[in-house]
């Protein structure tokens, strides 16, 4: 069994408030509109509002915000609440950072877990990630509102981990 890694630094990225507000409007106005449709049992439609209700909640819980998690040999990114779609990058493998400003519509198509070939994105909102260098032309784009921070963390992980060697 694998031994939980003392987490170092911990961020989490919710999105925008327009968006929250979007999709929590969208979800009640489709389980208001299955309730307020005739046909069928009052059961029935009443059972689906609910179903609509719980899916979208699971469904924010699972991608809504990204977290990011600095520990003592790795990053791990998730989206969520729930670390069902999630990524980790071994401190070993980092070749470079930096903090930058970017423009996430025009160099990825929005924000999300974004990107092709040698360039991805893991973000949730903002213009704001800490660029990760993982070799080969590899980056990493991984979005935070503070991104500074983020670096530092990332930086005293990997000196912490030097030190450790020698």
């Amino acid at each position: 069994m694998k031994t939980q890694e003392r987490i170092l630094y911990r961020e989490r990225t919710r999105w925008a408030p327009w968006l929250d507000l979007f999709y929590g409007a969208t979800v009640v106005w489709a389980a208001y509109s299955v309730l307020a449709a005739s046909g069928g049992s009052s059961i029935f439609r009443t059972t689906m509002a609910v179903a609509i209700l719980a899916g979208g909640w699971g469904l924010r819980a699972v991608l809504g915000g990204l977290t990011v998690r600095v520990e003592e040999t790795r990053i791990v990114m998730h989206l969520g609440s729930v670390e069902v779609l999630r990524k980790t990058v071994p401190l070993d493998g980092i070749v470079s950072l930096e903090s930058v400003r970017y423009r996430p519509l025009r160099e990825f198509g929005g924000w999300g877990v974004r990107g092709w070939g040698k360039k991805q994105a893991w973000t949730a909102r903002g213009d704001r990630a800490v660029v990760i260098g993982l070799g080969e032309g590899r980056r990493l784009y991984v979005g935070s509102d503070h991104p500074e921070r983020l670096e530092d963390a990332i930086r005293g992980a990997l000196a912490d981990r030097e030190s450790r060697r020698d």
